[in-house]
């Protein structure tokens, strides 16, 4: 995690700058708000990769002084022809700026929102407003403010192989994942260093485990159609940014016409994604694993998802 990499290399009293997207226009690698560390020790986090990371990279090795600049995607003042533009900062970070690492740690921890201002003297917090956000300058007395928050939220519900390499993909992205199961000693639970496991003992009182809103999203794939039921009974009328189930068409066709046979509200039926995941013929649990990882990220991204 790119603040704990910044603390740890500012308390042992390292070159340590901070690299951010502070503003964008059309398509880009990276979007306002992407952020890296770069110290002697390693690089955490991302500006969008590619040559304009490599440089920035090279660039942030060396600055002694903070740096403001854009990357036009032209193809003429980088290699990129993605056609947009990135305001990027480079802040070399000294031991005073410590205080506000430290605090950005707990606050990344938590989800708290905020916005990161990037000044030529240093770095600071304010309390999340979108409206202050993007680039004020005036000519060496510039500001940058970037938002940054609570991360969205993968819950999964059972634990078995598929959930383990769904977990392993989605770590790699801004998620954070819950799993699931009320199977006891399940190997593929203990093997999941990824998520944060929990065994219920049943699967009534799921809908309270799992907060409401935006950053949520939540996929059922447990061990049998009956949980499967229990498991979408209990969490569907939870208003979740994404709710995906694991079946065959024919599967799910049956569990829907149960449920209307039960007088669910077929309405309901339709804000779920299923069978979950993109058509890419997948078979093996890694395979239908990036399905659905694919279909949350383009959702994610403003996608339909179908």
């Amino acid at each position: 995690m790119l603040w704990k990499l910044a603390l740890e290399s500012l308390e042992s009293k390292l070159k340590t700058t901070l690299v951010a997207v502070v503003e964008h226009h059309g398509s880009v690698p990276g979007k306002a708000g992407a952020m890296m560390v770069v110290s002697p020790t390693g690089v955490a986090g991302t500006v969008g990769g590619g040559l304009v990371e490599h440089r920035w990279i090279s660039m942030a090795r060396q600055l002694e002084t903070a740096h403001l600049a854009e990357f036009s995607h032209d193809g003429v003042s980088t290699d990129s022809i993605c056609s947009g533009l990135q305001v990027m900062v480079g802040l070399p970070l000294s031991r005073k700026d410590i205080p506000v690492i430290r605090r950005l740690v707990m606050m990344s921890e938590t989800g708290e929102p905020g916005v990161l201002e990037f000044r030529p003297e240093g770095l600071g917090i304010q309390p999340f407003d979108e409206r202050s956000l993007g680039v004020r300058e005036k000519g060496q007395d510039w500001l940058a403010r970037i938002s940054f928050g609570r991360p969205d939220e993968l819950f999964i519900a059972g634990g078995g192989h598929v959930s383990l390499a769904l977990s392993r993909i989605m770590a790699t992205l801004p998620f954070r994942i819950k799993v699931f199961d009320t199977r006891a000693d399940l190997p593929t639970m203990a093997e999941n260093q990824w998520a944060r496991t929990t065994r219920l003992d049943d699967w009534a009182g799921l809908s309270r485990k799992i907060p409401e809103g935006p950053h949520s999203w939540a996929v059922i794939m447990t061990h049998g159609h009956r949980d499967d039921e229990r498991v979408l009974q209990e969490i569907l009328n939870l208003d979740l940014r994404y709710l995906g189930l694991m079946g065959s068409a024919a599967k799910v066709a049956q569990l829907y016409r149960h449920l209307q046979g039960k007088g669910l509200n077929s309405g309901l039926l339709e804000k779920i994604h299923a069978p979950i995941g993109l058509p890419i013929r997948s078979h093996t649990p890694e395979e239908i694993a990036i399905s659905i990882a694919a279909e949350i990220v383009g959702i994610r991204n403003g996608s339909s998802g179908k």
